[in-house]
């Protein structure tokens, strides 16, 4: 039958934690779960060696809170000897945040006759204080200290966690545990021989490589992005993957290997949850920007603005009065509304049927699934606690960040591709779909340069469509186009390779013939003229012909040679050709006049 113990209320008030905080990206510092057990005597039990050669030991542990004040060893070996503890039911204990110190018990039997060296590591490294006693003979013979509330260089062992490594003589050892700390109680301890923990440290650190390797690679190619195009999508997420390494660092102690400052027993706890709100703010300002929530979903925005201020806020005026638990909480709930308003914008994104919304919503569906995975896992419920559960959320989070920069990279060529329609459309006529004056301009700029450098020949031609004002006001502006658009169907046709030609004004167009002599270009002009000449129109059944003038200038002409070949010849020739072609009106239309 299940009892509650008069300490229960800091189980209580565990579950009340984790439903505050859940699901939380910072999850290992929090997911408080309480198991209660069935009362009665529990002896602690023995590992042998050698041959137990690695594992957690959570189900293997006998445990205690401390209620009324700290005990000693003795007290403590008296009341394991009582009929108050408890037995580890999973991988990992997890007992709440800001709660009791807990004691814990294992034996080892070393049934050897040579000393065995295990390493003992409690692979949660923000746990402020642990004490452990090996006792052998009921005598202490080794008393280790360490925790994140000392100096990197007092601690047992240069290590990113609590570790200790010890030969274990003949017989049998007890092992006592004490710790105690503000932020949340999860204890996942592992006892290894030195060679299996070495070969952890090795595989582990590979990961790690890679799913940094890879956020880091996202980071910098982004931030990249955002110093050239300036664009404030990029900028954050950047900042987001980046804040979220080094958050990950932290909470995996890895950070604290490296910055050993002692600024007090709680340094490592502040850091590792502001840490936790950078990545947290610059990740949801990142998706209302990428979303572009504001335009559909008002109060969804306003309230991630408010929140990625207002809990912020709150964190600092917590720290100018040294109130850890407050500012705590307040970082694992906007964690929480990091996981939640993440899925959330997605679905609203989805419902304004708005781009890439579905793998948005997938990214953040599949982290936090894996952020899940890790906090069952590091509170020993369900999941089983090992190297690979424990990384699950670093796995979520590279898979949601490849998913985010593959939208980025897609929103990115969209914005490419919409700049390049925009300038064909600005170097384009809407009707002919030939080059306007501008494209015209930019496309024969190269060309003439080139002419100029090497002095070689080049022409203009010009036309105009005879009668055209005719089509119009007989007909309607709709013949008129037709008309328009069948002459330049016939330029594209006709004309050369290498050829520019535009839509010059109205009816009329432009061609530019590079190395082409002015003899070679009216015979050219002559060609489009007769192929012109064959062009019919249907009007209520009846057909139109369509006929069309030509002004012809090339640039080897007398007329330019006192002229030196620049940019600014190949203005003078197109007017040389204007006036060829009023010749050619002047003189009845449908023929091809030279420049004089």
């Amino acid at each position: 039958m299940l009892k509650l113990y008069p300490h229960s209320f800091h189980y209580l008030s565990g579950i009340f934690h984790w439903y505050l905080s859940f699901p939380f990206m910072f999850i290992r510092h929090l997911f408080i779960f309480a198991i209660f057990s069935i009362s009665g005597f529990v002896s602690a039990e023995t590992l042998t060696l050698p041959d137990f050669k690695q594992g957690t030991l959570g189900k293997h542990l006998q445990y205690f809170q401390e209620l009324n004040g700290q005990l000693t060893l003795d007290e403590a070996k008296q009341k394991f000897r009582s009929s108050m503890t408890k037995k580890g039911s999973s991988h990992s204990i997890s007992l709440g945040i800001n709660v009791a110190p807990v004691w814990m018990n294992f034996a080892v039997n070393n049934t050897n006759d040579l000393a065995e060296l295990y390493r003992l590591s409690i692979e949660t490294p923000w746990l402020d204080v642990i004490d452990t006693w090996l006792v052998q003979d009921g005598k202490v013979i080794k008393h280790i200290a360490g925790g994140d509330a000392y100096p990197y260089s007092q601690r047992p062992m240069p290590y990113r966690f609590y570790a200790f490594e010890h030969h274990f003589n003949q017989g049998k050892t007890e092992v006592y545990i004490r710790i105690a700390t503000k932020g949340p109680l999860a204890i996942p301890v592992h006892f290894s021989s030195v060679k299996k923990a070495i070969e952890r440290d090795i595989t582990s650190s590979f990961q790690y490589g890679l799913l940094y390797g890879i956020m880091l690679a996202l980071a910098l190619y982004n931030l990249v992005l955002f110093v050239f195009i300036r664009q404030k999508e990029y900028g954050l997420y950047s900042l987001y993957l980046f804040g979220f390494v080094l958050n990950s660092l932290s909470y995996t102690g890895q950070l604290h290997t490296v910055i050993t400052y002692d600024f007090g027993p709680y340094f490592q706890d502040w850091l590792d949850i502001f840490l936790m709100i950078t990545y947290s703010v610059a990740g949801l300002h990142f998706a209302r920007l990428l979303l572009k929530t504001k335009f559909y979903a008002l109060k969804l925005d306003q309230f991630v603005v408010r929140i990625t201020i207002v809990i912020p806020v709150g964190m600092v005026i917590g720290f100018v009065f040294d109130q850890l638990f407050f500012s705590m909480v307040l970082a694992f709930l906007l964690n929480t509304c990091f996981a939640v308003l993440f899925i959330a914008m997605g679905i609203r994104a989805l419902l304004a049927n708005k781009p890439f919304a579905v793998i948005f919503i997938l990214s953040s569906v599949t982290a936090a699934i894996c952020i899940t995975i890790s906090t069952l896992a590091v509170a020993g419920f369900l999941v089983p606690y090992n190297g690979y559960t424990f990384k699950a959320i670093e796995l979520g989070m590279a898979f949601e960040a490849i998913l985010l920069a593959v939208i980025l990279a897609r929103q990115f060529r969209m914005a490419k591709l919409d700049k390049m329609i925009a300038e064909t459309y600005a170097r384009t006529d809407a009707l002919t779909q030939l080059n306007n004056r501008r494209g015209f301009q930019e496309l024969t700029q190269p060309i003439w340069q080139g002419i100029i450098r090497t002095r070689r020949d080049a022409a203009i031609v010009l036309l105009d469509i005879d009668f055209f004002k005719r089509f119009n006001d007989q007909y309607g502006h709709e013949i008129g186009d037709k008309v328009l658009v069948k002459v330049a169907q016939c330029l594209k046709e006709t004309a050369r390779k290498g050829d520019v030609f535009a839509r010059w004004g109205g009816e009329e167009f432009i061609l530019f013939l590079p190395e082409t002599t002015e003899k070679q270009a009216y015979l050219q002009a002559e060609r489009i003229r007769a192929a012109i000449e064959m062009l019919e129109i249907q009007v209520i059944k009846l057909p139109l012909s369509i006929t069309a003038s030509f002004g012809v200038a090339g640039s080897t002409e007398n007329r330019f040679q006192d002229e030196p070949l620049s940019l600014s010849v190949l203005e003078p020739m197109i007017n040389s050709a204007d006036r060829a072609l009023y010749v050619a009106k002047q003189k009845g239309k449908n023929q091809v006049c030279l420049s004089k």
